[in-house]
């Protein structure tokens, strides 16, 4: 198996009901071609896939007989809202809005309320910014130009806003939508709920205190997830429930949706809180390395389907979006199981399960491949981004190709991965609880697996990039190659290049630059960079706004200086999501430079 082999893989995404109960979805496809690119087509289950369009399609939302979605006419515009007639005919385009549509609302009744930019921002042109983020990851530059609420068929918006409307729902008594309240409520991170009334009023319903996102409605009230950082970045969020004209009660608590990592997906998944045909509540939880879905009650939860689901939709029942361990995303549902890639994997080993006791009082859930032969084998540790994620059931290609090279991975959850409750996700101190968890997995690794101890490689991306850095910094001895992957290495400066540096920072370290300025530069690997001795690969991407690619380039900077071997994998128009969603011929180059940095080094 080789990193080539991601040219063949297909994905499933964009779950929604389709005409006459079948499940409706997005299947991507890489297309050859100078160079590759993905073909998203709309497709149904009809017992057997059946293509709506050939012409790229995503969004899909189904109203009797229409089904709408969002299309790019070419690479690089802004997408418009289209239809299909289920009755026959061709996708009708139904907007010409310059900046595009960002998204829209589709009634059981047909009503279409969307929201729509009415100029094009020049990518070539300088831009004033009176407020913050001025630019987001995937997006590049934004626009604080306000964005129009238009009702479909009519001329003029509704209301034009900014900051900008980020999720709307149809409800029994009308519209509601979830915004900032001005530019300090977005820089903060506070949503609040509104309803809209008439002449493009909006009503505030609830909220102002943190995030509100997974907005649902159904006959008798609204459902959303919701936190208000009480627990900084490793906050779990409530799942509310809002009759109409009442008060918002708490369900359920924990780490809602699906936060388990995979190289796998592509699109968009769904994962709740909905509000199904029973009027029960649905959702997506994360729990010790799986995510089931969840039905609630008031006072009771049950689950309805274990494993990991990624997407859910009613219909003609229920049907699921599902992963696993040893591959990607499959549709599930009364009589169907279909698998995308099934047939293109050679058969692969599930990673095994094993768990370190610290002698803090918890333990630490990981999993382990090892390769074919008696060993000793050389060894990755494989640290996971966020850090609130997890891995779990859910396929990393990644890792198995590095298993197929030869090599074992060990990778685990420490303290700040989710799915293990509220106290294990909190993690105030970058560097030290997850450090001595990491490490002290790994040592039980060792310990227990045929695994030479002299030939231990360590890699990660995000955070896990951070603890690249932090750990081949605190112990320059410990491993005999690293792979650092859009990490951080200055809080300082990532304070202020990040799309989410500002909020992010004070929400995990507690710290700004004006206030506990120590903490910032204690926690940065660059004020430890010179005990490094450990080869390093860097990879970066040019267009990274999470972990803007000037952390990369000081990292490997201090290591060339240092006399430190290194090599930088610099990569041109790519974004914070390479490795997950970038270009395929980018992705699969990323892939052979960390097999070629290992071959060479490990």
């Amino acid at each position: 198996m080789e990193a080539e082999i991601l040219f063949k893989l297909r994905f499933l995404s964009d779950l929604t009901e389709g005409p006459g109960g079948h499940p409706l979805f997005v299947l991507t496809e890489i297309q050859e071609g100078t160079p590759p690119r993905y073909r998203s087509r709309l497709a149904l289950w009809e017992g057997g896939v059946r293509f709506l369009t050939q012409e790229e399609a995503r969004r899909p939302r189904y109203a009797e007989p229409y089904i709408y979605f969002l299309r790019s006419s070419a690479p690089g515009e802004p997408p418009q809202l289209f239809r299909l007639d289920q009755r026959g005919g061709e996708a009708e385009r139904l907007t010409e809005f310059p900046g595009g549509v960002l998204d829209y609302a589709l009634s059981s009744k047909g009503e279409v309320y969307l929201l729509a930019r009415e100029d094009k921002t020049a990518k070539d042109q300088p831009q004033l910014y009176e407020a913050w983020p001025f630019k987001f990851d995937g997006r590049g530059r934004l626009s604080e130009r306000p964005v129009g609420l238009f009702q479909l068929g009519e001329g003029e918006p509704l209301l034009r806003r900014y900051p900008p409307i980020k999720e709307m729902v149809f409800g029994k008594d009308g519209l509601y939508l979830v915004a900032a309240e001005d530019p300090g409520a977005q820089a903060a991170g506070r949503d609040t709920l509104y309803r809209l009334e008439g002449e493009g009023r909006l009503v505030p319903v609830w909220g102002g205190k943190g995030p509100i996102y997974g907005l649902d409605a159904g006959e008798e009230g609204l459902v959303f997830l919701a936190h208000a950082f009480e627990h900084g970045g490793g906050t779990e969020a409530r799942l509310y429930f809002l009759p109409y004209g009442g008060s918002p009660r708490v369900l359920a608590e924990g780490s809602f949706q699906n936060s388990l990592n995979s190289d796998l997906r592509y699109g968009g998944y769904r994962q709740g809180p909905r509000i199904g045909p029973d009027g029960a509540v649905y959702a997506v939880r994360t729990e010790r390395g799986e995510a089931p879905l969840y039905r609630f009650t008031p006072g009771k939860e049950e689950r309805v389907a274990g494993g990991t689901v990624v997407a859910f939709a009613f219909g003609k029942g229920l049907f699921l979006l599902t992963e696993g361990f040893c591959r990607g995303v499959a549709l599930e549902g009364p009589g169907v199981f279909f698998d995308p890639n099934e047939g293109l994997f050679p058969a692969l080993p599930e990673p095994i399960l094993t768990e370190w006791e610290s002698p803090e009082g918890h333990r630490v859930p990981g999993h382990v491949l090892v390769p074919e032969g008696e060993g000793p084998h050389p060894l990755i540790l494989y640290i996971h981004g966020g850090p609130h994620t997890a891995f779990g059931r859910a396929m990393m290609l990644e890792l198995y190709l590095f298993l197929r090279a030869g090599y074992g991975v060990a990778f685990c959850n420490p303290r700040g991965s989710t799915g293990y409750g509220q106290a294990y996700a909190l993690l105030k101190d970058w560097g030290e609880a997850d450090e001595r968890d990491l490490l002290g997995f790994l040592d039980h690794v060792l310990e227990r697996f045929p695994f030479d101890p002299a030939r231990v490689g360590v890699a990660g991306g995000s955070y896990g990039g951070y603890m690249v850095n932090w750990l081949t910094a605190r112990h320059p001895e410990r491993f005999k190659a690293a792979v650092t992957d859009r990490s951080i290495s200055n809080w300082y400066s990532f304070f202020g290049s990040s799309d989410i540096g500002p909020r992010f920072t004070h929400l995990e370290l507690f710290a700004n630059p004006w206030e506990r300025p120590e903490v910032l530069w204690d926690k940065s690997p660059l004020r430890l960079v010179h005990r490094v001795r450990t080869p390093t690969l860097v990879v970066h991407s040019e267009e990274d706004h999470r972990c803007p690619i000037d952390q990369g380039e000081t990292w490997y900077t201090a290591l060339w200086h240092l006399g430190v071997k290194t090599r930088f994998f610099r990569v041109p128009e790519e974004g914070h999501e390479l490795s997950r969603s970038g270009r395929p011929d980018r992705r699969v180059a990323r892939l052979q430079a960390y097999l070629d940095w290992w071959k060479t080094h490990l």
